[in-house]
């Protein structure tokens, strides 16, 4: 009797353990389907977008497949990804696409409904779209969110509705902005959605909006802020403020060989010497003008990693 309970349920488990790998393989295959047939449908999405783009009016075009379930989240995607990467996009026809689909409605439903990280996903996609009001309230709900990524992504949607409050709402953030941050405001920047000037950024008693305005002057290679970024270096700003306008020299390919550079250096921790060191080197720097303002210590090691970069010194 032992015997047979011990077949039985041996061969129940062997069932059941078929019967959960065909499951799983139908999950999988179901789901490589979906994946295929969300690469067809956001390519097409994409190439309907940007024949709309380029007619420039008309009828708003049809999309096929737009009512099943998962699918605006593709005609979503396909047109942040668009602006993501596009300049001086007219966002007049995006903004009839948007509205005749419902699409920032939509996703206002699953930016209520989303959990932290995937809200803040949310928020950045609707920060691509053309924001209305609306979007910028449903997003100021979020500025005193527990979770920083959804913060920040708050601002950029309250940027993208209004790019005149840009000044304003990155003074009154309340954390230093991180890199990452500052180079997401940067993609802003670039693709010419938020049109700011870099000496009210870079005079500003504010930290993140100098931080800002260093990283333009640095991206836009503007050598006329030489004498704003010397006074930053000399003067008693923060560390963080002196290492930043002394990188953004060094991006400018300006002298070093400065009574501003040396006082900064001298204040700079040996660690911090060595970054800055390897940065000047990638930059194009030959040793030679800047021997005297290296230690002794210092000369041999700048002098190798010289030799290590295959390019033109200037």
């Amino acid at each position: 009797m032992t015997e047979l309970l011990l077949m039985l349920y041996t061969a129940f488990a062997a069932a059941g353990t078929v019967a959960l790998l065909l499951l799983l393989g139908a999950a999988e295959l179901r789901a490589r389907r979906q994946r295929s047939r969300d690469a067809v449908l956001r390519a097409k999405y994409l190439r309907i977008v940007m024949s709309y783009l380029l007619a420039g009016d008309g009828p708003v075009p049809r999309f096929p497949m737009i009512g099943r379930i998962g699918v605006r989240r593709l005609l979503v995607e396909a047109i942040a990804g668009l602006v993501d990467v596009t300049y001086g996009l007219d966002a007049a026809p995006l903004r009839r696409i948007v509205e005749r689909y419902g699409l920032e409605e939509w996703l206002f439903r699953r930016i209520r409904r989303s959990g932290s990280y995937r809200r803040a996903h949310n928020l950045l996609l609707l920060a691509r779209l053309p924001v209305t009001d609306a979007g910028a309230a449903c997003a100021a709900r979020y500025a005193a969110s527990r979770n920083r990524y959804v913060r920040f992504q708050s601002l950029m949607v309250r940027l993208a509705a209004d790019p005149s409050t840009a000044l304003r709402l990155m003074t009154e953030y309340s954390e230093p902005f991180s890199a990452c941050e500052v180079g997401e405001i940067m993609a802003v920047l670039r693709r010419g959605m938020l049109p700011i000037a870099y000496e009210p950024l870079v005079g500003s008693p504010s930290r993140n909006l100098r931080i800002v305005g260093l990283n333009i002057v640095r991206q836009f290679g503007i050598e006329e802020a030489e004498r704003l970024l010397l006074r930053i270096v000399a003067g008693d700003e923060s560390p963080e403020l002196g290492r930043e306008a002394l990188y953004t020299l060094c991006a400018l390919r300006r002298p070093l060989t400065r009574r501003a550079v040396s006082g900064r250096l001298s204040s700079m921790s040996p660690a911090e010497r060595k970054a800055l060191l390897r940065y000047i080197v990638a930059e194009g720097y030959s040793p030679g003008p800047l021997r005297r303002l290296l230690s002794a210590r210092e000369r041999p090691y700048y002098e190798s990693l010289v030799q290590s970069y295959k390019r033109c010194l200037a």
